[in-house]
């Protein structure tokens, strides 16, 4: 029928500025066999049909209408944890600190002899080197360098799951890297410096980030790109200089990707509990402590 057969008792059910939304909408109701026509109204077309037609129209519209909705998503927000900067503080602190002791031979001990990584630790048992190779640098570049993606990336990951555990994690991580360096590294080889830490910290938050990305419904190339820029990153800055220990850096990123989707499973509120957070930080800077006391005794 044209719009000029049609009955004169007509209800608009659908307007639009454009012709082909009208079309579709008149096939969605020829479909369940109500009558319709598009006719122009005040410069657009208006779909209408009989009067006695036209509450079962607008539902059935409205359910289509609905049914084709896409839903949107929203993603949501990781909490941001409070006070993220203590951490970073006292990491630079303790670096520094060290750096100060091993230049002068604070105590009469030789810091880079006493706490340097090397490939022997599996023969000889001094673990403790996992840790306090850490915090020893070859020169000021050195020590500096560290400190400034050390103290950023901690802050990142500090933000995320708070500064204890987020600093404990790190200290794990690294440890983790070193260890696996020292089992791979010739017997003869000496390693020094954080960038373990720094590369297992840029491996938590790449990870940590990517497990939340996998709790939502977006598309794959969206969920994977907090682990694909790690690597990026790790790939940039982790590989260069003759004297760079390419395996610590691999190694304490790979360690950290690990720690990452384990605390990414964590609910977010466990990280809220202050005496998780206080108990996590005194356990790395007691860690570290106890760790040079083994080198020095």
């Amino acid at each position: 029928m044209t719009p000029e057969d049609a009955p004169p008792n007509l209800v608009e059910v659908f307007r639009s500025l454009r012709m082909p939304d009208c079309d579709q909408q008149t096939l969605i109701l020829s479909a369940v066999g109500i009558h319709s026509w598009t006719v122009v109204r005040g410069g657009m077309f208006v779909v209408v049909v009989p009067e006695d037609s036209a509450a079962m129209a607008v539902r059935h519209l409205t359910e289509v209408a609905q049914e084709s909705r896409v839903p949107i998503h929203i993603p949501k927000l990781p909490k941001i944890q409070p006070r993220a900067w203590i951490g970073s503080i006292l990491y630079a602190l303790t670096m520094m600190w060290v750096a100060y002791a091993a230049g002068i031979g604070m105590f009469g001990f030789d810091w880079l002899e006493g706490g340097a990584l090397n490939g022997g630790i599996p023969t000889t048992h001094e673990w403790w080197r996992v840790v306090t190779a850490l915090t020893l640098h070859a020169d000021v570049g050195h020590l500096l360098s560290n400190l400034a993606f050390g103290t950023v990336l901690g802050f990142l990951v500090s933000r995320a799951v708070g500064g204890g555990v987020g600093w404990a994690s790190i200290l794990i991580g690294a440890m983790m890297g070193n260890a696996l360096d020292a089992l791979w590294m010739p017997v003869e080889q000496r390693s020094i410096g954080a960038s373990t830490a720094v590369f297992a910290a840029l491996g938590i938050l790449s990870a940590y980030s990517w497990t939340l990305e996998t709790a939502t419904n977006l598309r794959w190339a969206k969920r994977l790109g907090p682990l694909i820029a790690g690597v990026m990153l790790l790939g940039f800055l982790g590989a260069g200089g003759e004297r760079t220990d390419v395996v610590a850096h691999v190694t304490g990123f790979a360690s950290g990707c690990l720690l990452g989707v384990a605390l990414g499973k964590i609910p977010e509120r466990r990280f809220d509990s202050r005496g998780l957070q206080w108990g996590a930080g005194l356990f790395t800077l007691a860690t570290i402590a106890v760790a040079w006391g083994f080198a020095m005794s």
